[in-house]
């Protein structure tokens, strides 16, 4: 084999990523249980209000109650 033409560093190949990533508008943002509170509320209620607190807090709950049974 030959050489390599281009050695990057870590850093380098990383800012290059974050460059892209900006470009195209993509968010780097974790997808989680809680991401979907609002729409999955707005659902049940069936109409374009926004959820009020005590679902919004409901929900939750019952998230972290079942995330923690999951962990025993």
């Amino acid at each position: 084999m030959g050489e390599s033409k281009y050695i990057f560093e870590a850093k380098t190949i990383q800012r290059m990523e974050l460059l892209v990533l900006n470009t195209l508008k993509w968010r780097m943002q974790a997808i989680t249980p809680f991401s979907f509170i609002d729409y999955f509320l707005q659902k049940i209620n069936d109409d374009d209000e926004a959820p009020i607190g005590a679902s919004i807090l409901q929900s939750s709950e019952l998230i972290l109650s079942t995330v923690r049974g999951t962990c025993l």
